[in-house]
């Protein structure tokens, strides 16, 4: 009887709990977001420890290809379009992450720079003697520490027209050309090419080494740390300030970048130094106390009319005028810190990933033409009841592919490929009616439906 009765109070328990739950859905038609897994569950599915989707590329053939960071292992992949589904392409070298940095270079090869995990749990020092920069020099140590023997990043060349039509399974390697380690001991952090992909411009983590790779003579000029000082500044405090971005102007082939204090740094070809520009990013800034309050470079990006945008690990976007070194500051689609990824779309539109590290991300636009601005797209969930549903909320990747669908990297253990497809008529107020009711939302909103998964 006692047996009995212990079985009906669980059951109860668990209807309570069922009814409690609440599936929230994004601010538009729900039907345009869906997501794919990494590959045949059972087959050849990216292990979901190694499923981190940490970069992207929009290829000129159509595709989408992605890197993965992960536990143990980095793997490459692309999203074929004619069969809607991903393909894994076998493990990158061995190294276990890639942060930001696949290219395409202009006969279509793909660079790949590797290094260790951005996801990797630094040991932090618990107990260290009180001075003056006490903390600053003991992040120093430990973050050194977890570099101690690693060998550096490599960069890679893919060949998608050969690699492309290979079968691969988890254990086999992606047939890549290995060109070499440009800052030995770290990792490649960022990279861009030059307009004829003859060199590559990189920044390397933790020792933020600016550097330029010669793809013709494999050999590599160090300019050393960018940075003065070593900041920890940002939603990840436990890791080194250093820029996750590098722009190259199609228009004069100057590289910029952020250096100290905020202000963007400039590289001209055929100079041995980095200048300091007068363009500065918004942000934090403590002048009348002992502090560093470096905001750093996110994303680049530019549009085919030659427009360039900047998004800061503060969250803000801002758009840059290199020949006039002016920045307008246009806001933050959100009050919580960083600017995740950010991509143009083909509707006359920016799509932004925001969110801080381990908090929720959320997809906003904003507008270029300037008549509406910013806009919240919302979480990210796919329902597709019963046969697979997905609520994400880690991303740190983003790429556009050629019809304008935006597709969104889960940067989460098992992660997803993520793709919304635009639309030009949004809900009512941005709100989607079969969210919970908050303070925000109208009481009136027709349709509440209240769900239960």
């Amino acid at each position: 009887m006692k047996h009995i009765v212990l079985i009906v109070i669980l059951i109860l328990c668990w209807n309570q709990n069922v009814s409690a739950q609440q599936w929230v859905n994004p601010h538009f038609d729900t039907h345009r977001m869906d997501c794919r897994d990494l590959g045949y569950p059972s087959q050849n599915m990216i292990e979901a420890d190694n499923g981190l989707i940490s970069a992207l590329l929009a290829h000129s053939n159509g595709f989408i290809y992605g890197a993965t960071s992960g536990k143990t292992q980095s793997y490459l992949f692309f999203y074929n379009r004619f069969v809607n589904k991903v393909r894994p392409l076998g493990k990158i070298g061995e190294d276990n992450g890639v942060h930001h940095t696949l290219l395409e270079a202009r006969d279509g090869s793909i660079f790949i720079g590797t290094g260790k995990s951005i996801y990797e749990p630094v040991r932090l020092t618990k107990e260290f003697p009180i001075e003056y920069e006490g903390i600053e020099k003991q992040l120093w140590k430990d973050i050194k520490n977890h570099f101690a023997g690693y060998e550096g990043g490599h960069i890679y060349r893919y060949v998608p027209s050969a690699g492309d039509r290979q079968k691969y399974t988890n254990n086999d390697m992606t047939p890549l050309e290995d060109l070499g380690i440009p800052v030995p001991g770290n990792s490649i952090y960022a990279m861009c090419l030059n307009q004829d992909s003859t060199k590559i411009y990189g920044l390397s983590y933790p020792d933020a080494h600016f550097f330029i790779f010669d793809l013709a003579s494999k050999r590599t000029q160090d300019f050393g740390d960018i940075f003065t000082n070593k900041v920890y500044g940002g939603p990840e405090r436990h890791w080194r300030s250093v820029p996750r971005a590098l722009h190259c102007d199609r228009n004069t082939g100057y590289v910029y970048t952020s250096g100290d204090n905020g202000f963007l740094l400039r590289h001209r070809p055929g100079v041995d130094t980095l200048e300091l520009t007068w363009m500065r990013l918004p942000g934090e800034y403590w002048e009348g106390l002992k502090s560093w309050d470096y905001p750093i470079v996110e994303q680049f990006v530019e549009t085919k009319n030659g427009r360039v945008f900047a998004a800061t690990h503060d969250g803000y976007l801002v758009e840059l005028n290199f020949r006039d070194e002016s920045v307008v500051t246009l806001g933050k689609p959100r009050i919580m810190r960083r600017m995740r990824a950010m991509e143009v779309g083909r509707d006359n539109k920016l799509y932004m990933i925001t969110g801080e590290f381990e908090r929720s991300c959320k997809l906003h636009t904003y507008d270029l033409s300037g008549k509406t601005g910013f806009r919240e797209l919302g979480p990210f969930a796919v329902d597709r009841s019963p046969y697979y549903s997905r609520r994400a909320y880690q991303f740190d990747a983003m790429a556009v592919g050629p019809d304008g669908t935006v597709f969104c990297g889960e940067s989460d253990r098992g992660g997803k490929l993520f793709f919304y497809m635009p639309e030009d008529q949004p809900l009512k107020g941005d709100l989607n009616p079969t969210n919970p009711v908050v303070e925000r939302q109208r009481k009136d909103t027709p349709g509440l439906i209240q769900e239960r998964l």
